[in-house]
């Protein structure tokens, strides 16, 4: 039986292509790829021919049977796929593929490489922990700001195309001036750019940036801590004289307040030896 192997290509500088993923395209014979001329040329860039190998196509418009295609073949020969740069899973095609692969009892390998989002996560100087990827944001303005919004403590990261990234940014300018920003573009390539600086700052800093290429987008959202006020633990006595736990009230508050529950906790225990 054969596998499904995923397969890491990069994002621009073919440096950063890793041996075992090397190995693949070199000795591989059957591939499922984003885009087949794409994945051609890198071959061909890489020295490596393509004579004896099976190159099938597997994007967003793939018919609905391409799936359970590739599949069969792989029930019986080892299945590398690829996008056209990047993951084949992160905001890519072979998603679909994956959980299909899984509930046929495939196996799964994946040979790793360069990622987008965690490379700008490492350039942007914003706190790593927790982070969120939202993959493409929408078109839709409306839609976008309501994603900014909505979103909560962390930092967040976005691709945007760059017919997009002024009219996102002075969006977000003004929905959240305060919030830190980070945009990188073409990484890893040879007109890299990373910039950062406060929402409300873009159009100042936007003649800084080459509106070409790919970008990735990152925002940090502070984490809110409001103040228990005393009309806070009064709420909170009444409620454990009706008979709720400690725990319970402290869970409630800590979503209330966007505090830790531990921390509420321990208020309310102090609040009740006074």
């Amino acid at each position: 039986m054969g596998k499904i192997i995923l397969l890491n290509t990069p994002i621009g500088n073919l440096g950063d292509l890793t041996p075992r993923v090397l190995e693949a395209l070199t000795t591989g014979s059957l591939f499922a790829v984003e885009d087949t001329r794409v994945f051609k040329d890198l071959l061909g860039h890489l020295g490596i021919g393509v004579s004896g190998k099976k190159i099938l196509s597997l994007h967003d418009q793939s018919e609905p049977g391409q799936v359970g295609r590739l599949l069969e073949l792989a029930e019986s020969s080892d299945l590398h796929v690829a996008s056209e740069a990047g993951s084949p899973i992160v905001s890519d095609p072979a998603f679909p593929l994956v959980v299909e692969a899984q509930k046929r009892g495939l196996k799964i390998e994946s040979y790793s490489g360069v990622s987008a989002p965690i490379m700008a996560l490492e350039l942007s100087g914003l706190p790593p922990i927790p982070f969120q990827f939202h993959g493409f944001l929408p078109r839709e303005s409306g839609k976008r700001g309501k994603i900014f919004e909505e979103a909560g403590y962390g930092t967040h990261i976005f691709f945007e195309a760059p017919t997009r990234i002024d009219e996102t940014l002075d969006e977000l300018s003004e929905l959240l001036p305060e919030v830190e920003v980070a945009v990188m573009r073409e990484l890893s390539k040879k007109f890299e750019q990373a910039l950062r600086f406060r929402a409300r700052d873009w159009k100042e800093r936007k003649k800084e940036v080459t509106l070409k290429g790919e970008f990735v987008l990152l925002l940090h959202k502070p984490e809110k801590r409001g103040a228990a006020s005393g009309e806070h633990r009064q709420l909170a006595q009444e409620i454990l004289e009706t008979g709720a736990s400690p725990k319970q009230v402290a869970k409630l508050l800590s979503l209330i307040l966007e505090r830790p529950t531990k921390e509420i906790y321990s208020l309310l225990n102090r609040q009740n030896r006074d």
